[in-house]
């Protein structure tokens, strides 16, 4: 739950900030604020900025649906790290096209990435990508590692029965 927060905090200062707004001097000398983009409405959120915010909401909601573990990784990471590391969520922007094993071999669909790792102040540790599909009724695991004579894309059932699902210590 704490991990949630965290992204959807990091979200909304992602937004603010990447508004693209600069101090303007008007010729009456009044100091205001001017967008380096066509203009839409200054006051609140334009429409695509709401979408991607439901969307983004409708991601992480699919995911940790069917990623319950992600609560238990969250508490974990703190726990082990003496409150210096966090869990990390990030999606990806926009829509990908995901193969059961690379460009050529079976196509799955349409996926949104989503990034989950460990955060610390020097560094971050992978603990996996996940692709959530357009119509959120289904969540895939990417292996990172891809070694030879094993798949790229798993479900997630292939997943937890492989030896890359991560087994926590007590």
């Amino acid at each position: 739950m704490r991990a949630k927060v965290f992204f959807l905090s990091l979200l909304a200062m992602t937004m603010f900030t990447s508004c693209n707004y600069n101090k303007t001097t008007h010729e009456d000398g009044n100091i205001g604020e001017s967008r380096n983009e066509p203009q839409q409405e200054i006051q609140g959120e334009s429409e695509q900025e709401t979408q991607d915010k439901e969307t983004i909401d409708h991601i992480m909601q699919c995911l940790y649906e069917e990623v319950p573990e992600i609560d238990d990784w969250t508490d974990y990471v703190e726990k082990k790290s003496g409150g210096k590391a966090y869990l990390y969520q990030r999606c990806d922007e926009g829509v990908r096209d995901v193969y059961r094993n690379g460009a050529g071999s079976e196509y799955l669909g349409e996926y949104y990435s989503v990034y989950v790792g460990e955060m610390w102040e020097d560094h971050s540790v992978n603990w996996g990508y996940f692709y959530v599909s357009v119509t959120f009724d289904e969540v895939l695991w990417e292996n990172t590692v891809w070694l030879e004579n094993e798949f790229e894309t798993y479900t997630l059932e292939e997943w937890r029965n492989s030896r890359y699902y991560p087994k926590l210590d007590a």
